[in-house]
């Protein structure tokens, strides 16, 4: 049941912590090595399933820690949210959202991926409560519509220009982000990069992501080796902590630059737009916590008239993936496409949840219009994936 007018509370009754053995079809490998999965009932890789109570409403959540981008693990992020943010959560007012995550950083900071699934569960929560979508808590839609990009993780030549072209035969999108690096495999990243241009056509908006994995005069010497190639943005070429020679990257290389690991909240993208060390901010909810975190760095970017970028992937999860929807939704300085179609149902099935009124079509991506997230959750589909149940409750 909706709130009625005359309610002024939303007080959070129960909170459910669901570690899932769930994997994504799609296991890929960056430039930092391949993304981790451990065997049937490992915890390694798995995402976290957060279940928020209150007022006869469910708000869920569902976040997968990526690693190496954050420090936490599914058994991390499961202790956290037991032993620190349900707790705290319990009988507070789901409605007051921003007070809730600021209370949890405060008690236990620097752990983005369980805040994200928090924030996620009571954005859903709330929005199912007041009967309008998330994007309408996060200052409403900006547009009807969200271009999407494929992320095009490493391989041998042949599989990465396969998959290149049926990102853009099958799905029609505009824009590619092929990874490169690590620096040693210079020679490579130049010719399959080379390779995906002529495979594509000029039309196509090209980057390239190297997640840290360059330093500066090779970052500059790749963009110069690639100048016929025409790269829309050059992602995170060197460490995070490297703002300095992001800046001397951008002043001697003839290609925009993005910060993607150099901004986990909004101090760090305070940082790097004070250094100029970037072109274009990178969010990522998981590293940088949450719908509302994400949308506070945008802001931040905006006032420095700088765009930002909705990345992450959403592999396997429609979960993130519609809630990456209604972030970018609400985000007027976005640039390029978001990445968060390996999520949606024409990529990857989700037997999670029941509906899932948004997909992509034709490049683009349908705005999300259903109260809170837009989700119908599977429990029974949840019940046979669990790892472990921890329920949190007033003691």
């Amino acid at each position: 049941m909706p709130m009625s007018a005359a309610s002024h509370s939303l007080k959070i009754e129960r909170i459910e912590i669901i570690p899932l053995d769930v994997v994504p079809v799609n296991k890929r490998r960056i430039p930092t090595g391949p993304h981790l999965y451990g065997g049937k009932g490992s915890w390694v890789g798995r995402p976290v399933m957060l279940r928020v109570c209150a007022g006869g409403l469910s708000g869920w959540g569902l976040v997968r820690p990526v690693n190496p981008f954050v420090g936490e693990t599914a058994a991390s992020m499961f202790a956290c949210l037991r032993d620190f943010y349900a707790p705290l959560c319990i009988g507070r007012d789901a409605l007051n959202i921003e007070d809730i995550l600021r209370n949890c950083e405060l008690q236990l900071p620097k752990n983005p991926a369980a805040l994200a699934v928090l924030d996620f569960a009571l954005h859903d929560l709330v929005g199912k409560a007041l009967e309008v979508p998330v994007h309408v808590l996060l200052g409403g839609a900006c547009k009807d519509k969200i271009e999407m990009e494929w992320s095009l993780g490493l391989a041998d030549d042949k599989t990465m220009i396969d998959e290149a072209l049926m990102a853009i035969e099958k799905y029609g999108v505009n824009y590619l982000c092929v990874k490169v690096g690590p620096m040693a495999q210079i020679d490579i990243d130049v010719r399959v990069v080379t390779a995906v241009r002529k495979a594509l056509g000029p039309d196509v908006f090209l980057g390239v992501d190297a997640n840290t994995t360059y330093d500066r005069v090779n970052a500059v010497k790749l963009v110069e080796r690639l100048a016929d190639v025409d790269l829309t943005y050059f992602e995170q070429p060197v460490a995070a902590e490297a703002l300095g020679a992001m800046r001397w990257i951008r002043d001697h290389a003839r290609v925009a630059v993005l910060a993607d690991e150099s901004v986990y909240s909004a101090t760090d993208a305070a940082n790097v737009i004070a250094s100029q060390a970037a072109d274009v901010l990178g969010l990522k909810f998981y590293k940088c916590g949450g719908l509302r975190r994400s949308r506070e760095i945008a802001v931040i970017a905006a006032a420095a008239g700088l765009p930002v970028n909705c990345a992450g992937t959403a592999n396997g999860s429609y979960i993130e993936a519609i809630a990456g929807a209604h972030l970018c939704a609400s985000i007027p300085n976005h640039a390029f496409g978001a990445e968060f179609m390996m999520g949606l149902p024409a990529v990857a099935a989700d037997s999670l949840v029941k509906n899932q009124p948004i997909d992509i079509k034709d490049g683009y991506c349908s705005l999300p219009q259903l109260p809170g997230l837009g989700i119908e959750i599977d429990e029974a589909e949840i019940k046979r994936h669990e790892l472990a149940h921890e329920v949190v409750t007033a003691k």
